[in-house]
């Protein structure tokens, strides 16, 4: 009977033993605590190991975003800048290339405008009252109808520009030539030539006679001028001093 009891008494205590060492086994206490720690520690570097490359990322990205924009203002700017800049060179370039010189007064085809007027051979100085009544284009077949002289005007165009000149002065016009103060610039920006016609004037574009041109009097007349564009801008009326400035421009 002591026999038998002390069989169960030893069967008993080894499974006791092995139910404790199932319950205390490597792989569940691995499993429980130490592989939950565990587990976070490992993520926790390696969430800090992408959390600074995300912020490396960041400030190149904020750096380059930031880089980048300020490039493009500034290109944008400096765009904006090349064109004004170009318009300006246009501008210019425009107004050195030959367009017309700013005048002291400046009308349109029809109006008057006064002006002053010298001759120093003549000891003519006195004020005239100028209109521009219109611009024909002609041809130098037309010219050579006429006999009149082409000679340095191949090439060109010869325009008609008539007038009215009103004498405002005291002293004569006579012995003078008010109308060989006319400038005329084309559709290229350039000026034009006088081309004479006092020994033989077109009969549709013929010059006024001054002599007697006292004060009140009043003449009309038209003076060819010869071009190198196709179409008159505009007419002037040059200083006294300096041809290349303008007391007077008539234009449409």
């Amino acid at each position: 009977m002591r026999s038998y009891t002390t069989k169960l008494t030893v069967a008993a205590l080894a499974a006791a033993t092995a139910l404790s060492l199932a319950a205390c086994g490597p792989d569940n206490a691995d499993s429980d605590t130490p592989a939950g720690t565990g587990g976070a520690a490992g993520a926790a570097p390696a969430a800090t190991g992408a959390a600074p490359t995300q912020s490396g990322a960041a400030p190149g990205a904020t750096a380059g975003g930031a880089a980048g924009g300020s490039t493009a203002a500034p290109s944008g700017a400096a765009s904006s800048g090349a064109a004004t800049g170009g318009a300006a060179g246009a501008a210019g370039g425009g107004a050195g290339g030959g367009a017309v010189p700013a005048a002291t007064t400046s009308v349109k085809f029809g109006q008057s405008a006064t002006v002053d007027f010298a001759d120093k051979t003549s000891k003519v100085a006195t004020k005239l009252e100028i209109t521009v009544t219109g611009v024909e284009v002609g041809s130098l077949q037309e010219l050579t109808a006429a006999k009149v002289t082409t000679a340095g005007l191949e090439g060109r165009t010869p325009m008609y520009v008539s007038y009215t000149i009103k004498n405002l002065g005291d002293a004569s016009l006579s012995f003078t030539a008010p109308d060989s103060k006319f400038v005329l610039f084309d559709n290229t920006g350039k000026k034009g030539i006088n081309a004479a016609t006092a020994a033989t004037p077109l009969p549709k574009c013929t010059g006024a006679k001054f002599q007697g041109v006292t004060k009140g009097t009043e003449v009309k007349g038209c003076t060819i001028i010869a071009t190198t564009g196709t179409a008159p801008v505009a007419v002037g009326y040059t200083d006294l001093t300096d041809l290349l400035k303008l007391q007077a421009s008539w234009a449409k």
